[in-house]
């Protein structure tokens, strides 16, 4: 009997759905900024009780990027802080989008700060829009917010998981006078181009793979796996003429944030690959903070038909974990 009492629902919905319910919304509304992100970590080890093996497959695709770098106990700590910034990314997200428009205006000119913004402004004042490349890394929630609130023109490139989160986003950025591409409503490709020639910046994730089309002749390395190269990126560059610059926005410490902009190559006729430069700047900084990347799931489930489970034994982290899980080994 007791047992069926913590029996898992049948049907849960997925852990971005799971958090946007409304009663989440209207705490993140009212409650203070350390308490509202406490309320998600919570609920996020509650989702993760739920769903063991999807805790298990994110935690198999930490321990394949960080096992060889680190000991048991640090192995231990990075998985755990690793779950705790995929929550704070949810966080940030409902932040964003529930708070009222002031109060998330004030905190993002008072908590984010830029290093290399100077990029930026070059490849802006070319007069060709600007491809400005980030990755599923730190706070990137914050990002065309920001930039939208420094005065420059700004597209963003993204999916909404609820309707109910893209109206309230829709109608917040358009106060901000950000524009939004929804890639569920189709032809982004050529609303991208049309707002990089009416010189927006337009904001990509490189590692979004669930909208890669990976080239059959082209494999790149990332994270050590052997993936498919996407091409978008580079058709889009080379179509639009436009200057190519990388951010991210990384967490230091509670409420501190910094837009960290780095460029690449200028594109021109003939000039590919890239994605994959972008691709090896995302990859320098998870490697450097992993608990900052949250496409921890989507990179497990690239790899999963390929593991197979073997004894840790390799690695100074040999041992981990108690509990069962097992170190992932990528063939070929």
């Amino acid at each position: 009997m007791l047992a069926r009492l913590f029996t898992p629902p049948k049907f849960l919905p997925n852990l971005s759905k799971f958090f946007q319910k409304k009663f989440n919304a209207w705490l993140i509304r009212y409650l203070p900024f350390s308490v509202s992100r406490s309320y998600i970590i919570a609920l996020g080890w509650l989702f993760y009780w739920f769903k063991p093996r999807e805790k298990a497959l994110i935690t198999r695709a930490i321990v394949q990027v960080t096992q060889c770098r680190a000991n048991a106990k640090e192995l231990r700590r990075t998985i755990r802080q690793t779950f705790k910034g995929i929550f704070e990314h949810y966080h940030e997200k409902l932040f964003v989008a529930y708070t009222r428009l002031p109060r998330t205006v004030r905190f993002l000119l008072r908590k984010v700060q830029t290093s290399g913004e100077a990029y930026l402004q070059e490849a802006f004042q070319a007069g060709r829009g600007v491809l400005l490349v980030t990755g599923h890394f730190g706070a990137v929630e914050f990002l065309p917010g920001v930039l939208a609130l420094k005065g420059y023109p700004v597209t963003m490139i993204c999916r909404f998981q609820t309707s109910g989160l893209r109206e309230v986003l829709l109608e917040k950025a358009k106060a901000i006078n950000l524009h939004l591409i929804d890639t569920d409503a189709g032809n982004t490709l050529f609303g991208a181009l049309r707002a990089l020639r009416n010189g927006h910046i337009v904001i990509t994730e490189a590692e979004e793979f669930d909208e890669w089309r990976p080239c059959k002749d082209k494999k790149i390395s990332f994270l050590g796996a052997r993936l498919g190269y996407d091409r978008t990126l580079d058709l889009l560059a080379q179509r639009s003429q436009a200057p190519v610059v990388n951010v991210l926005c990384s967490r230091h410490g509670k409420q501190r944030y910094t837009l960290e902009f780095t460029p690449v190559t200028t594109a021109t006729p003939g000039n590919g690959y890239l994605g994959l430069q972008n691709l090896k700047i995302i990859e320098q900084a998870i490697i450097a903070a992993p608990t900052q990347w949250y496409q921890w799931k989507k990179f497990g489930q690239l790899l999963e038909p390929r593991w197979t489970e073997t004894a840790v034994t390799a690695c100074p982290a040999r041992g981990y974990p108690a509990d069962g899980y097992l170190t992932p080994v990528v063939a070929g």
